[in-house]
């Protein structure tokens, strides 16, 4: 809105910028706005301090936005690290199963080729007994 009125200000100035010191009761040598020193000064601090204000709103508002930038950043970098520390987690528990898995494949082995080796000398004992008769 600040931008606005100074674009209009501006052209408002640049159509038409003579101007002529005049006493107080002299005629004015062309049509225009007639102001005391005193106006024209408060006309140009409203608008440098309208100016100032504008910056220091740009300045708060881009600090508010770093912050708040900042902040998600945060928040999905220490997102991303739980997330990097639990799949570790995850990867060292299935290892670990793993080797019991392992563990326990190879004793089921023994046992499956331990009874293969007792049945067959079973079987064999009883078939050489009844051929000994």
């Amino acid at each position: 809105m600040l931008s606005v009125f100074l674009f209009l200000i501006n052209f408002s100035f640049a159509a038409d910028t003579s101007y002529t010191h005049i006493k107080e009761g002299q005629k004015a040598p062309f049509d225009g706005v007639l102001m005391t020193n005193d106006a024209l000064i408060q006309m140009i601090s409203t608008q440098e301090s309208e100016v100032k204000t504008c910056e220091l709103d740009k300045k708060t508002q881009l600090d508010l936005q770093k912050n708040e930038l900042n902040t998600k950043y945060q928040l999905y970098e220490a997102r991303c690290e739980a997330e990097k520390v639990m799949n570790e987690e995850l990867i060292a528990i299935r290892d670990e199963q793993l080797k019991k898995d392992r563990a326990k494949d190879i004793i089921q082995r023994a046992a499956f080729f331990g009874g293969f080796v007792l049945g067959a000398t079973t079987s064999v004992g009883i078939v050489y007994s009844l051929n000994q008769n």
